[in-house]
């Protein structure tokens, strides 16, 4: 427990929050095209089978099993944050700056 809260404690020292740019269109665009190309199919097969990996580590492991499936679930959810900084349709403008979310809304 005490080597979980040192490196808990030195994973955040070399963390520092950076203002986060705003996501265009245009960027989510240029991303899938890069997640087509054939580098971007590799990293999207690694992504897949390092989730898969993780996961599997989870299932077999026999101590801290809600560590482990916190970890599994927190890396999964990374892996779908990016692929989701691809989808195009989540980044449509409206007037106000914000995404357009109506139609994932009424489906």
């Amino acid at each position: 427990m005490l080597r979980k809260i040192k490196a808990m404690l030195l994973f955040a020292k070399s963390v520092e929050w950076v203002d986060e740019p705003s996501w265009e269109i245009d960027d989510a665009k240029r991303f899938s095209q890069f997640l087509a190309s054939d580098t971007g199919i590799k990293l999207k097969s690694t992504l897949t089978n390092m989730t898969l990996r993780i996961n599997s580590q989870c299932i077999q492991s026999k101590k801290d099993l809600a560590f482990e499936a916190g970890f599994a679930n927190g890396f999964r959810g990374a892996v779908s944050s990016l692929e989701g900084l691809a989808d195009s349709e989540l980044y449509g403008s409206q007037d106000d700056g914000e995404p357009d979310l109506s139609e994932l809304i009424r489906q």
